[in-house]
Parts: structure tokens; C-alpha cells; sequence
């Protein structure tokens, strides 16, 4: 018996709505183990999401409508990268120990982006189709969240999350991948305007001006 599978259409668009609902989920939680579960569940969507562009639609444009599969540099980058960091999650959800300490969460940061980047530069030979500049986005994004993990400030860590919303969500929007581009604006981008406001976080350009030195992370 052959077995059916719904359209490439579908599947993104599941894969977009669950990395959206996700994402919510992550903002609102209380729970510390369940926002970084729901935000596991968003980055593994997402890269789902790339999975299928990648091996099965592709993002054609004029000179490559013609072609099954494109191949394009942004979305093996995209399924690269996210991969990379839904795996990430996983393992500190179940090492914990890797999270609590600043000494291991640098690490941890140092080897991940160290990862995106060879995938980033990887993706960019591989292909019909292969070279974009905007594949190259993830590695400057990640690198923003990779600061932001590695600090022991606060208020550093919600400007780096704001920059890596930002960043990527040009690359969502460049890809399609409207339910990364809703993560980016809502969960990363979003909360961490809301938290600078809701904290009256000094400005970047002051951060002691007005004699309040940084908040330290717990």
C-alpha cells in the first residue's frame, strides 16, 4: 500500500503555524523548562520548514522556475542552522547543568556558532543554485544570540536577542518562512523591546549614565 502524503504547500504551512503557536507559548510560559521545551519545538518547525523548501519546492525565481529542486543557499543554510540549534536545545533540556553556569553556557555558545558557520559556508557550495547573500545572515544573528548567551548581563543579553530577531527576520522574510519571521518579531524581537521598556533599560550608547550599573543575570 502506497502511502500519501500531503502537499509541499500544506505541510509548510503546518510547519509555520506550529512554530507560531510555539512561539507564543515560549513568551507566555512561567515555566523555565517549558519555554525552552515550546522553543525547541519552534526551532525544530523551522527547520522542518526549511527541510521542505530545500528538498521539495525550493524557492524558484525567473531563471530557475523550471528546476525541481532549486537548491538555493538560503535554505540548506536555514535547515543547517536551525538544526544545529534545535539539537542544542534538546541537549540542554536534558543536561541542565549546561545552562547554569556562565563558563558552560560559553562554551556552549562558542561551539555553536563555531558549527553555523562552517554550515553557512558549506551551504554555499552545494547546489544548482548555490550562492546568496542573504544566507550569510544566520552566522551574524547567531553571533548576536551566541553574546547575548555568553554575558552575564541582563540588559546585554535583551540587545542581543533584539539585533538577532532583527537580523533574521530578514532572512524569514527572504525565504518565506513566515513562522520564523513571527518568532523573530513576536518571541525575540517583541519581548525583548517589552522587557527594555517594562526594566527601563538604559540606553546603549549610556549605559551608566544614569548611575545604575548593569543588571547581572541570576
Amino acid at each position: 500500500m502506497t502511502a500519501v502524503w500531503p502537499p509541499s504547500w500544506a505541510l509548510i504551512i503546518a510547519l509555520q503555524v506550529v512554530t507560531a503557536s510555539a512561539s507564543i507559548g515560549r513568551v507566555i510560559t512561567p515555566n523555565y523548562i517549558l519555554a525552552r521545551g515550546y522553543s525547541a519545538v519552534a526551532l525544530g518547525a523551522i527547520a522542518a520548514d526549511f527541510a521542505v523548501k530545500y528538498f521539495s519546492t525550493g524557492q524558484a525565481d525567473n531563471l530557475t522556475m523550471q528546476i525541481v529542486f532549486v537548491h538555493r543557499a538560503d535554505d540548506l543554510t536555514g535547515l543547517l542552522v536551525f538544526t544545529v540549534l534545535t539539537l542544542r536545545m534538546l541537549l540542554i533540556l536534558c543536561v541542565g547543568s549546561l545552562d547554569r553556569s556562565l563558563l558552560a553556557r560559553r562554551t556552549m555558545c562558542t561551539l555553536v556558532f563555531a558549527i553555523c558557520v562552517a554550515c553557512a559556508v558549506a551551504a554555499q557550495y552545494i547546489g544548482v543554485y548555490p550562492f546568496r547573500l542573504v544566507a550569510l545572515l544566520p552566522v551574524f544573528a547567531i553571533g548576536f544570540g551566541c553574546l547575548g548567551e555568553a554575558s552575564r548581563y541582563t540588559v546585554v543579553r535583551r540587545r542581543c536577542v533584539l539585533a538577532l530577531g532583527c537580523i533574521m527576520g530578514v532572512l524569514a522574510f527572504e525565504t518565506s518562512a513566515w513562522g520564523l519571521l513571527f518568532k523573530n518579531l513576536f518571541s525575540d524581537a517583541g519581548a525583548s523591546v517589552y522587557s527594555m521598556v517594562k526594566y527601563r533599560d538604559p540606553p546603549p550608547w549610556a549605559p551608566f549614565s544614569r548611575g545604575q550599573p548593569l543588571q547581572k543575570a541570576a
